[in-house]
């Protein structure tokens, strides 16, 4: 009896159920990733509204007073400064007295001030910009 070389019909249906295996378990997490950026994606939409909506809350009654490319000041009634500024990874609004963090997992902040408003570009940490405006009163 000649001994051949090569893969048995065995060997073949292994190697076969093998890769088909790796490959069902590959395009499931493939289809993972994108579920999980479309839900990162949502969650960066919802808190950039939440922090449009408290920006202005936070604003109301504020006497502006001028910007910077980086920073928005404004004063309230007892004249105390109030400035709007990124700091480490976050936009804060700081007193003299703190600081509350408005909005998180920030790379950049400009401001510019345009036709009785402020024009500012947020860019996140994974590269999504979002663009909004304060409108002075």
């Amino acid at each position: 009896m000649r001994k051949n070389s090569g893969f048995t019909l065995l060997e073949s249906l292994v190697a076969l159920l093998m890769l088909s295996g790796i490959l069902l378990l590959l395009s499931g997490l493939i289809q993972h990733a994108h579920k999980m950026e479309q839900s990162l994606s949502g969650y960066h939409q919802l808190e950039w509204e939440i922090y449009l909506l408290q920006l202005e809350t936070e604003m109301e009654g504020l006497h502006y007073k001028q910007t910077s490319s980086r920073e928005i000041w404004a004063e309230n009634d007892e004249k105390k400064k109030i400035v709007i500024k990124k700091s480490n990874d976050k936009i804060i609004k700081s007193q003299s007295d703190g600081y509350q963090p408005l909005l998180t997992g920030v790379s950049r902040f400009v401001c510019q001030e345009k036709n009785h408003g402020v024009d500012f570009v947020v860019t996140f940490k994974d590269g999504k910009q979002k663009e909004g405006t304060w409108i002075i009163e």
